[in-house]
């Protein structure tokens, strides 16, 4: 993801302009606080296995934070962690000289050595997972509010897409987003005859299938 650009937005009304420069900025800020809030729970999950500022590091490395985020990203989250920068992470005592080992000590070392490794990628996997689902909901609570701004103007699957294309997301989040998006206002905007029938039917358990609406045929293409 890059900073966004209105330059898809000359087609739109001056006024609507101003209200997509509004809802775009807000994005941005909140992406940001997104980005710091997973950042700072990354390191603290990450606590007892990597210092602080090997968390952060790594926290880069695992979410595709934007690199024009990055330093806001980690100086909001630092000052966030103010109380875990003097305490340093629990970790496992390092071995001063092996050839000093037994062979035997020395395999169980590495053994472990091994185990904390990978314990410790797989802690950075499901932080990471938490911070990309995160963001995916931001990313969709902003692409609805574009879909409010331009109801008049164009239909909601475009001002999707055009949130989605502003924001140059990679082609696997356009799609999760899409669709979370395109699902979310369907719910919020039922057709009417699909909202009296649910109301004629109150005990229901909705379907968990995610259900096509042929109304709006625009494919996400990135």
């Amino acid at each position: 993801m890059t900073s966004p650009t209105l330059m898809g937005s000359r087609r739109f009304a001056a006024s609507t302009k101003m209200r997509l420069q509004l809802v775009f900025a807000r994005a941005s800020e909140a992406l940001a606080e997104t980005y710091q809030a997973q950042a700072a729970e990354f390191v603290r999950r990450l606590k007892p296995r990597l210092s602080v500022d090997e968390a952060l590091q790594r926290y880069f490395r695992e979410v595709g934070v934007p690199v024009a985020l990055e330093e806001t990203v980690r100086a909001r989250a630092l000052i966030s962690l103010a109380g875990l920068i003097e305490s340093g992470p629990s970790q496992e005592s390092r071995t001063a000289g092996w050839s000093a080992l037994r062979p035997d000590q020395m395999i169980d070392a590495l053994r472990k050595r091994v185990q904390h490794i990978e314990e410790t990628n797989l802690e950075c996997r499901l932080a990471g997972s938490m911070s990309d689902e995160a963001v995916a909901t931001t990313h969709v609570r902003m692409a609805l509010e574009t879909a409010e701004v331009l109801a008049d103007e164009i239909t909601p699957d475009e001002a999707i897409m055009h949130y989605v294309r502003t924001f140059n997301l990679s082609s696997i989040d356009a799609q999760v987003i899409f669709r979370s998006a395109m699902a979310q206002w369907a719910e919020l905007h039922p057709l009417p005859g699909e909202a009296r029938a649910i109301l004629a039917q109150p005990h229901v358990k909705p379907s968990l299938e995610l259900r096509s609406r042929t109304e709006f045929g625009l494919r996400v293409i990135v």
